[in-house]
This record gives structure tokens, C-alpha cells and sequence, in this order.
């Protein structure tokens, strides 16, 4: 198959709403969703992920369905995944409510939460981030197996003779036009 990647549809999680409409559209859980991600943007953590076989159609997933179908238990995210669902949930225009209500039902509330902590900490203007921790519950949370907050963010090191002068939360970039 000239070096092409085809991947086993493991069974759609039956308590998973988005995970039974992943499988519902044929997407090749995990990987899929990374893909989705990658062209919606999140170059940032492009990684050759090999030819898919059939390519990778447009899929209807929101970016906040798709931010939480990253992180959901089942499918044991690891950093990878984690740093591309709070990319994502860096898009502008998410509605708390809805990323709120699909944390719940997919069981990744504390994930969601510390993502949004970690972007509070960096953008505490964010109105975003602070109606997510108003409205997601206060869980426990094994945080070592999550990114250190600064995996989320771009900065400079040393400028000028300053130390870290420049934090922007890493979101999915837009195509440049040519």
C-alpha cells in the first residue's frame, strides 16, 4: 500500500456520545482526531502520522466536540492529545455551556478544568477560561499525568535581558492565503 497507515476501528464506546458518532463517520480512533485537529489548525504539533487510507474527509465535529473526543478516558489521552484539546479550546467563539455540558457527559471534567486552569494562569483576561472554572465542578485530579502548564503556551526565553518576556496560548493558526 506504498507505505500507507490503515488502522483497526476499535468498537464505538457505547456511554461516548461523541466516540459512538466518531465511529458513526468512520473516523480511526485516536488518530483521526488528531488529524481532524492538525487540519483545523493546530500545526503547532504536526507529526507525520503517515498516509491515511481512505484520505481524511471533512468531518462535522465542533472544535469543543473535538477538544473533548481528544481527552475522553477511554481512549487513555496522553500529552499529545491533551495539548491539542486546549489548543482547540483556545478557538475563539467556544461556548462555555456547550464544552461544559460535553466534559460531563464524557466523563473528562477534570482534564477540561485543568486546561482551563493552566489558561487562566496565562490569559487571566480570558472570559473563557473563568466561566469554565465557574461552571465545571471542582474534581481531584492526578495533574503529573497532564503537561506542566507551560506546554500549552509559546514564549520567549531570554530577551533583551528579560526572562520570559512573551506567553501566548498556543491555538490553531489559520492557512496563510498566497
Amino acid at each position: 500500500m506504498n507505505g500507507a497507515i490503515q488502522e483497526a476501528h476499535p468498537p464505538a464506546n457505547p456511554g461516548s456520545r461523541l466516540l459512538e458518532k466518531a465511529a458513526h463517520l468512520g473516523l480511526q480512533l485516536p488518530t483521526d482526531l488528531e488529524r481532524l485537529a492538525i487540519s483545523r489548525g493546530c500545526v503547532y504539533y504536526e507529526r507525520d502520522l503517515g498516509v491515511r487510507v481512505p484520505p481524511l474527509s471533512a468531518s462535522p465535529f465542533s472544535n469543543a466536540e473535538l477538544a473533548v473526543a481528544l481527552v475522553i478516558p477511554s481512549l487513555s489521552p496522553g500529552a499529545r492529545e491533551i495539548r491539542l484539546a486546549a489548543a482547540l479550546l483556545g478557538t475563539p467563539g467556544l461556548e462555555v455551556a456547550q464544552v461544559v455540558q460535553l466534559s460531563r457527559e464524557e466523563n473528562c471534567e477534570a482534564v477540561i478544568r485543568y486546561i482551563a486552569q493552566c489558561g487562566q494562569h496565562f490569559e487571566a483576561e480570558n472570559r473563557f477560561w473563568a466561566g469554565l472554572l465557574a461552571e465545571l465542578p471542582v474534581v481531584a485530579a492526578d495533574v503529573n499525568g497532564y503537561p506542566h502548564p507551560t506546554r500549552f503556551v509559546e514564549m520567549t526565553g531570554i530577551d533583551r535581558g528579560k526572562v520570559g518576556v512573551s506567553q501566548h496560548w498556543i491555538r490553531p493558526q489559520l492557512p496563510i492565503a498566497t
